[in-house]
């Protein structure tokens, strides 16, 4: 038991669903590519009074701490994204025009206590826009996750766009304490009315703010939501979130988006940097996000010069599971082709071999002593389509036999036909994977 033990919170994924995460990574930078975006590669690790510049003090519980053996300095596991890419910025790349447009692929490492979902592991893909502050910059966000989801197979999503301003302004207006203000926070980030109607009730706050702090639940829906809420605050703060929300939710009309997205003014879960306009993607069939982000215009500032910023990242590993419950994403995993050959010279069998591994196909030899029987058995249990026999009586030396392992079918060819064959049989599978 011991030896096959891994720490609570981590995964290990199997050759299937590593290659359909694999999979799943390249149609999402993709995605990323083809909007303008470059990838950049992060360390691992970092020291943890930098990464704290950005993340706040109070983050450090959620860090996995080392140290570093050559100065005693404590470093971190990434437990963000977002913040190595502010400080790479306002760092190394701070004389760089703007704006900076970078994607990612990554795994970051939170301590996790959730009931629901407990992995301290998370696999992220996500993109992040240095250097722009117009509402454009938000919804090309939107809309870049939005084609994500499509370019996936995801059809069945939603995205919940907010704007934090605005409920921080009311709880700045309704005269709370300290407190009580944190207090209500948690409370609106799970949703939980019931213990909300009890806690504004112990709040010594006018009958108005009452009311006006239990009506922030409720908003959520359409462009009707902006029309409700404008009436809860007259406050300069709260009036310019909400217009800047309706500039965004123009422009996701513009895209043709809106049928894909939700206003949710009382959505202000996330990390503490965000600043304004935030969103989260979700399905019917999950219980948690499969994506989120929003703008951050503050956090480059705590690493050198500050810059407008926005991004958003995928959970990888939330997005493969909503998958597999709706449209399971198809993918190659093991060889597409066993080639076995029963016969001494072994010159013709690394011919073949060579030459559809040159036309981009994944070829293995079964290069153990076994039977035929026991080669397809084989290739049926690792998901190999097709074997390719040679050097088997009633073969001549000029034949093979192309065996279909999933549709338990054979064939006999010309041996001189047996690249040609194999490879349009072969790019017939990937093309019908590709869609």
């Amino acid at each position: 038991m011991l030896r096959s033990e891994i720490p609570r919170g981590t995964r290990v994924l199997l050759p299937v669903m590593a290659a359909k995460k694999r999979r799943l990574e390249e149609l999402l930078l993709t995605v990323f590519f083809r909007w303008g975006f470059q990838e950049v590669v992060l360390p691992t690790f970092e020291y943890m009074d930098v990464l704290t510049l950005g993340l706040g003090e109070a983050y450090k519980e959620r860090m996995f701490k080392l140290e570093e053996r050559r100065t005693g300095r404590m470093l971190s596991l990434r437990p963000d994204i977002t913040t190595q890419i502010a400080k790479l910025s306002a760092t190394l790349l701070k004389d760089q025009p703007r704006p900076l447009r970078f994607c990612y692929v990554a795994n970051i490492f939170r301590h996790n206590d959730s009931q629901t979902r407990n992995l301290q592991e998370l696999y992220q893909t996500g993109v992040e826009l240095i250097g722009l502050e117009s509402p454009e910059a938000d919804a090309e966000m939107i809309a870049i996750a939005v084609e994500c989801m499509q370019e996936v197979g995801l059809h069945d999503f939603r995205l919940a766009v907010s704007q934090l301003e605005f409920c921080r302004s009311i709880l700045a207006e309704a005269g709370l304490r300290d407190d009580e203000r944190e207090h209500m926070q948690a409370v609106l980030q799970k949703k939980d009315t019931s213990t909300l109607e009890t806690l504004v009730a112990q709040c010594a706050i006018s009958d108005h703010w009452r009311n006006v702090l239990l009506t922030i639940p409720s908003l959520f829906g359409k462009t009707e939501v902006l029309h409700r809420a404008a009436n809860l605050s007259q406050s300069r703060a709260a009036q310019a979130a909400l217009t800047n929300l309706a500039q965004v939710y123009d422009i996701l009309k513009t895209y043709g988006l809106e049928d894909r997205v939700l206003i949710d003014l009382s959505d202000i879960r996330g990390l503490h940097y965000y600043t304004g306009i935030t969103f989260e993607g979700f399905t019917s069939n999950l219980g948690y996000g499969i994506c989120s982000g929003g703008r951050y215009d503050h956090l480059l500032g705590c690493y050198g010069p500050s810059a407008p910023s926005t991004g958003f990242a995928i959970d990888l590993e939330a997005l493969l599971e909503a998958l597999e419950k709706a449209n399971p994403l198809p993918a190659r995993s093991g060889a597409d082709c066993l080639l076995m050959d029963f016969r001494k010279d072994k010159h013709e069998a690394l011919r073949i071999s060579r030459e559809l591994r040159r036309r981009g196909h994944r070829v293995a030899r079964d290069i153990i002593t076994r039977d035929l029987q026991g080669s397809l058995d084989y290739a049926k249990c690792t998901g190999i389509r097709y074997g390719l026999l040679m050097g088997l009586a009633p073969l001549t030396d000029d034949e093979a036999i192309l065996h279909d392992v999933v549709a338990g079918t054979a064939e006999r060819l010309a041996l001189a036909d047996v690249v040609d064959y194999v490879d349009a049989a072969l790019t017939r599978i990937q093309q019908r994977l590709k869609t």
